[in-house]
């Protein structure tokens, strides 16, 4: 059943049948044989090109309103309309019809309805007189509109043949015909469709091109990197700092890009390769744009000090089990990654999830403002990057840059558990943008009522604002689980089927994954949290080493400088060794000219070696790690630790 209006009639229908006595297992055997009503915004056809066809009685201003904005809310597509009005009666209504048509439908279709003793030309000639020239088409004879509308369907396309819905008949005064909507539908042979499946990137990408260029070129997928090109993508030449995109051209090409974004004039026999405009970075930033104007897909962004990387992929794998779900990539979550991510969403995807970083104020603004999320969530507020900033107060302020681009009616997630919870809650409320806690605390919208772990498993029960959920998963961070569940809430999914998808997710590569690997002749378990660093982020990691339980193996940690901390850097190293102090860590192992501070302020039981150099590794460790113990590796970027961990992962024989 779609639309609001037939969901109410499902529920009024359901209480009805409660109040009159019959069972809730009687009332769920006969929902399953309920249909739509003849001709009732019934679907009549589903084409090889995924678009559908719907008939619908809808004959007045009020009624054809509800009926494309059902279509367009329940399958998020663009609506085609095939549509009249009957003569001697309410003349009014046909601008009003006419201009709800105008508004809402990418293509119209004006035909006959019945048109009884009035002439039907100037029936149509009304409608015409409120329509875009560029939007409607007129055909009189209602069979051959339905036909044509059919036939030269987009994929995706919602086609409503509205107005006379059940009816079996057209009425022209003094001659009634058989006709019927419904069996117009049925009986058409189609041969060939418009753009069927192979196409529908194709088709989606073109029309998105001539938005921008006015012109159509079809491709699927975009890069902005030679090394990464597809076959038929479409390579943006891109001048960064270090490379500039205009020298890999004919690789590109080579390697089967379909065309080629360049700011040089195109020349040479790949010339019809080439699309010329005077910037690519900002024609890459336009079809991004594009891309998210056109696109029918609930957008949901991922912003925080800490722990972007692993929602987002964690959101990604449970959204696509629901529908077609497109993530951005690895950690493309800047001024390229964002718009890059952006201009691969694809027209069939029905969610999809990206992430926005900042290093300083009005980043997340900027970004925020290319993607303008139905959803947006903040992991947490910590010290990242606070060079760039006054204090963390100032970073507070530029993750809540994003609720200003939610767009109208959206919602905001945020970690209740967060020192700046009350702050962003407040400025969320000021946008009317609706806030979802998640967290620990037992007054957030989603927390854990009971948490049982086991050497392989987490298993969590989870309160959900009305439900309570219970699930088995592996080694992911609760709080990533917590806003997650926020998250299909928000988008009313059922959580019963997705959560089972949660046995199958883990911790993604540099941010906490745990690896089983062999070295020095032995068997020992790798905590890779090498990918970055700060102090939430930190601590975080070195409290989740702690929480596994002992059994006859030692735990070691080898940390990295934290960068980026400002003049607060020696005190933030220095306050992580009273985190590490508390723990049953037994040995600190660091890399780095800041970590030492941390080193010095460790007890001394507790303090393993200073590593001078990487390949310092084998050397140090061969004599210590035994089979069965936990080795976490932890630092920023720029430390070279995630190469270290890369090395053990891959078995390479020396670490360097």
């Amino acid at each position: 059943l779609i639309g609001s209006f037939q969901k109410k009639n499902f529920d009024m229908a359901v209480l009805a049948a409660k109040l009159c006595g019959i069972k809730n297992k009687k009332i769920s055997s006969i929902v399953k044989k309920i249909k739509s009503v003849n001709g009732r915004l019934e679907l009549v056809r589903s084409l090889k090109n995924d678009s559908k066809v719907f008939i619908d009685y809808a004959h007045t201003p009020d009624a054809l309103l509800k009926a494309i904005n059902a279509l367009k809310d329940h399958y998020q597509s663009s609506v085609v309309l095939v549509f009249g009005c009957g003569g001697q009666r309410d003349k009014e209504k046909r601008s009003l019809m006419a201009k709800i048509a105008n508004k809402h439908c990418t293509k119209i279709y004006v035909t006959d309805d019945n048109p009884r003793y009035e002439n039907p030309k100037k029936i149509r000639t009304a409608i015409i007189k409120n329509l875009d020239k560029n939007k409607y088409i007129e055909i009189g004879n209602r069979k051959k509109a339905i036909e044509q509308s059919i036939k030269n369907s987009n994929p995706f396309d919602l086609i409503l043949i509205a107005g006379k819905g059940h009816e079996n008949f057209q009425n022209y005064g003094k001659k009634i015909i058989n006709f019927s909507d419904k069996k117009i539908v049925k009986k058409l042979k189609i041969k060939k469709l418009n753009f069927e499946k192979k196409s529908f990137n194709y088709f989606w990408n073109s029309k998105i091109m001539s938005k921008i260029i006015n012109k159509d070129y079809g491709f699927e997928g975009v890069s902005i990197n030679s090394k990464e090109i597809k076959k038929n993508n479409l390579f943006i030449a891109i001048k960064g700092t270090k490379n500039d995109g205009h020298k890999y051209l004919s690789s590109a090409i080579n390697k089967g890009a379909k065309y080629c974004v360049t700011s040089k004039k195109p020349s040479g026999k790949n010339k019809k390769k080439l699309i010329f405009t005077n910037n690519t970075k900002s024609f890459l930033k336009k079809l991004a744009l594009t891309k998210r104007n056109y696109s029918y897909s609930k957008i949901i962004a991922v912003t925080g000090s800490s722990g972007k990387t692993t929602l987002k992929e964690c959101l990604g794998k449970l959204l696509n089990s629901h529908q077609n779900t497109y993530c951005s990539p690895k950690s493309y979550n800047n001024h390229f990654g964002v718009p890059l991510s952006l201009a691969n969403l694809e027209r069939n995807h029905k969610y999809g999830v990206f992430e926005i970083g900042m290093s300083r104020p009005g980043e997340i603004h900027s970004l925020s403002k290319i993607v303008r999320p139905n959803i947006a969530v903040i992991t947490n507020i910590a010290e990242a990057h606070i060079e760039n900033f006054k204090n963390i107060k100032g970073i507070a302020n530029a993750k809540a840059e994003i609720i200003n681009n939610i767009i109208k009616g959206g919602t905001i997630i945020i970690n209740k558990d967060d020192n700046f919870f009350n702050f962003l809650s407040k400025k969320a409320k000021q946008k009317k943008i609706q806030v979802i806690s998640f967290g620990f605390s037992k007054k957030s919208d989603v927390f854990p009522i009971h948490i049982n772990k086991n050497k392989n498993y987490i298993f969590i029960k989870i309160k959900v604002i009305d439900e309570t959920v219970t699930l088995k998963t592996k080694d992911i961070n609760i709080y990533n689980i917590l806003s997650s569940l926020a998250v299909l809430k928000s988008l009313k999914l059922n959580l019963t089927k997705i959560v089972k998808v949660f046995k199958s997710i883990e911790s993604v590569q540099g941010r906490g994954k745990i690896y089983v690997v062999k070295r020095f002749n032995k068997n020992f378990n790798l905590v890779d949290e090498s990918y970055n660093s700060n102090p939430l982020s930190a601590s975080n990691a070195i409290l989740n080493l702690s929480k596994i339980k002992k059994v006859n193996f030692k735990k070691y940690l080898l940390l990295g400088d934290m960068l980026e901390l400002g003049k607060k850097s020696y005190l933030f190293h220095k306050n992580l060794s009273k985190i590490i102090n508390n723990t049953d860590i037994d040995k600190i192992f660091v890399y780095g000219d800041k970590i030492l501070n941390t080193y010095r302020h460790i007890n001394k039981k507790k303090q393993g070696n200073i590593l001078q150099y990487t390949n310092d590794f084998d050397c140090i460790f061969s004599k210590i790690i035994k089979k069965n113990d936990y080795l976490m590796i932890k630092g920023s970027n720029t430390t070279g630790l995630k190469f270290v961990a890369k090395k053990i992962i891959s078995g390479a024989n020396h670490v360097i």
